[in-house]
């Protein structure tokens, strides 16, 4: 569980299900090898593609918006990854910090933030997690208002960072939901 740059979500019992609907579709962008498997946790499964992550949800998004509402049966969630550390508080700020390198984040001082954490078999606090990085972002936070979320994906021993705005996330809409 090193290595990921996708997290999907599924009802517990629907993994195997929720990986075939991944699978088949990175295979459908070009990617002949996904790495997808097992995070340790129900309804979590996690990937490695060569796909860009993003192309893969507005591929999703573009199925369901122009041809089939119902097309994602068992994946509840699509959230991108852009970077995996070792979970202890020095990794996730060096973590962060070599993200900003090159992110509108770390460029631009007028740009707002939200730190979001969500934890898995893992003793770090959250509190530790978002003083450590509020501590080296300049920006101004907005909890509702932001640019930018910087989202902690804690999975044991490893974890999964993304600068993602609101819309990097996916998660499908059907008939049977929108009732």
């Amino acid at each position: 569980m090193k290595n990921f740059n996708l997290m999907i979500s599924t009802g517990r019992d629907f993994e195997d299900q929720a990986e075939f609907e991944l699978w088949f579709n990175l295979l459908a962008l070009g990617d002949e090898s996904p790495i997808i498997f097992r995070s340790g946790n129900q309804g979590l499964v996690l990937a490695k593609t060569a796909i860009d992550p993003k192309v893969l949800i507005q591929h999703f998004r573009e199925i369901q918006q122009n041809k089939d509402k119902n097309y994602v049966q068992f994946i509840q969630k699509i959230t991108p990854i852009d970077i995996v550390v070792p979970s202890n508080l020095d990794s996730l700020k060096e973590g962060v910090l070599k993200l900003l390198e090159s992110h509108p984040l770390g460029q631009d001082s007028k740009l707002k933030y939200r730190i979001t954490v969500k934890k898995r078999q893992s003793l770090l606090q959250t509190a530790d997690i978002i003083d450590a990085i509020a501590s080296i972002i300049q920006n101004d936070v907005s909890l509702k208002d932001f640019d930018w979320n910087v989202q902690f994906e804690v999975i044991g021993d490893s974890t999964g960072i993304a600068l993602i705005k609101k819309t990097d996330i996916f998660k499908p809409i059907s008939e049977k939901r929108d009732l």
